[in-house]
């Protein structure tokens, strides 16, 4: 999440997606021999771009102070606002110096983003940021709020690096979510109510760790991400 203006923001990911290789370049499917990446699940289906929703829900249902991708490091309460078997693992919004430290029930999937964006609606009026005469709100949050495509993603597991992660691109549905509306300092079209959005970006689902230590590295280095997660899974 950065702070400029809805319009800025959107010139600036399409310059950065034209500097970086545009989208027919870099982005392929799924790829048909099955899972290049054992320790993650498979980006198929809806599943990914569900998941990227309710981190979102997740991350902004904290008071600001408290939103997880503002975190600069270390002990971490892995659970706060956490449930159900997938756990949710925060970015970081200009970039982390300090690796995180938590602890993970056994048990639990992770899911997390190297890149990401929120496109949110409705923003002030002086914006002029509004869907042309019969779009729908889904296809105008998607065409103004894509996260450009990137090349230099990465991520390990163990210090084992994650391969082509061009795959893990997901876009969810529409969805609603709330924040706490002082958030509107960082993104000014949120409101404190109930509101829509729509999110891009590159995920993981990570399936349950085994109990013992675990340092999960992610990130992407054009959109300012660099985290470290030295975790714990307890049985």
């Amino acid at each position: 999440m950065k702070t400029w203006s809805k319009r800025n923001l959107a010139v600036l990911i399409a310059v950065l997606g034209l500097l970086i290789g545009g989208a027919a370049g870099f982005h392929s499917p799924v790829r048909a021999a099955g899972n290049p990446n054992p320790g993650v699940v498979p980006n198929k289906g809806h599943r990914y771009g569900e998941l990227a929703a309710d981190w979102w829900r997740w991350a902004l249902s904290f008071p600001v102070a408290d939103v997880p991708f503002f975190n600069t490091g270390g002990p971490v309460d892995m659970s706060a606002h956490q449930s159900g078997n997938v756990w949710f693992l925060a970015g970081a919004n200009y970039g982390l110096t300090s690796p995180r430290s938590g602890v993970v029930p056994a048990g639990k999937s992770l899911f997390l983003a190297m890149a990401n964006y929120l496109n949110d609606y409705p923003c002030p009026a002086a914006f002029g940021f509004e869907p042309l005469p019969g779009e729908s709100l889904h296809d105008f949050l998607s065409r103004t709020g894509q996260v450009p495509y990137f090349t230099n993603l990465f991520c390990e597991i163990d210090g084992v690096p994650v391969a082509h992660l061009e795959d893990y691109r997901a876009e969810s549905p529409l969805f609603y979510f709330q924040s706490d509306v002082s958030f509107n300092v960082w993104d000014p079209c949120i409101t404190g109510s109930l509101q829509p959005g729509l999110t891009t970006g590159y995920w993981l689902l990570i399936p349950p760790l085994t109990p013992g230590a675990h340092t999960i590295h992610f990130g992407a280095p054009d959109w300012g991400q660099n985290v470290t997660y030295n975790l714990t899974v307890m049985p």
